[in-house]
């Protein structure tokens, strides 16, 4: 066990080497390989060149262990210099162990308690924020959560409301985040070119329909059979020496567009 590994807090000011896999600020395709400002539980303060949307999701892996999760963006932080900012972002499973680092829970009342409103139905709530959440608040003064009452994800801000009982018994609530939001295999609707290597060494280029934490789907003007092992290279770019993913083929479906391939990454 390493000395980070054994390392126990509630926030870690390390460089860690990861890769984000999303969409950007203007609804490109991206990947990134940047490295972490400081880790938690909730998620994590990353350093990235391209823009990216609050509410959205990423695909982050840590290149140290090869475990990868989704994460949603809460939002920018601070311009560090050039385009290169930094961002916000918490996980989507609490659990996950993909930092390799065991954290002890916050004492009471160690964690910044606000009240808060939804900017579209100025719904009010004395809420518990994540550190993450707190730094993106005081960054930028916005969040992005789940209204019950609008049922969809709005922007909230310190709220000057004053305090009522009815406000009170909806604090402490966490944000109740559609069931769909929280499926650990829920695909990211991506694309951008890749290239695609059989275990023949016969190669094509294609392009990603979606992506997720265990694999992906392309389309390609080339067949390729079920349980056929290929490389990806993702994404494509000849300028570039971009990351290669071992995968295998689990179902192909012939489209108007050309094949449709269920690939399923291989550890």
């Amino acid at each position: 066990m390493t000395t980070l590994e054994r390392r126990r807090t509630e926030r870690i000011l390390t460089p860690m080497r990861i890769r984000v896999i999303g969409n950007d600020a203007g609804g490109v395709s991206f990947a990134e390989e940047t490295v972490t400002v400081s880790v938690n539980q909730q998620g994590a303060r990353i350093s990235l060149t391209h823009s990216l949307l609050p509410d959205d999701i990423v695909l982050v892996k840590n290149l140290e262990n090869e475990v990868e999760e989704e994460f949603r963006v809460v939002g920018a932080l601070q311009q560090v210099f050039g385009n290169r900012r930094e961002w916000g972002v918490e996980a989507i499973n609490p659990e996950s162990r993909i930092w390799g680092v065991g954290f002890v829970p916050n004492a009471d009342g160690a964690q910044p308690k606000l009240l808060i409103e939804c900017g579209a139905c100025k719904t009010a709530t004395q809420s518990t924020l994540s550190s993450i959440e707190y730094d993106v608040l005081l960054a930028t003064g916005l969040i992005s959560r789940h209204c019950d009452r609008c049922n969809e994800t709005t922007r909230w801000m310190p709220s000057d409301q004053i305090v009522t009982p009815e406000i009170l018994g909806r604090s402490g609530k966490p944000a109740a985040w559609p069931a769909v939001e929280r499926r650990g295999k829920r695909r990211l609707k991506l694309t951008m070119q890749l290239r695609v290597q059989n275990s023949w060494g016969v190669a094509g280029i294609a392009q990603t329909r979606d992506v997720s934490k265990t694999g992906l789907c392309f389309v390609s003007g080339q067949r390729y059979s079920t349980s056929d092992e290929v490389c990806i290279t993702l994404p494509y770019a000849q300028s570039q020496t971009p990351p290669e993913i071992k995968g295998r083929i689990v179902w192909t479906a012939e489209g108007t567009s050309g094949w449709f391939c269920g690939v399923e990454y291989v550890r």
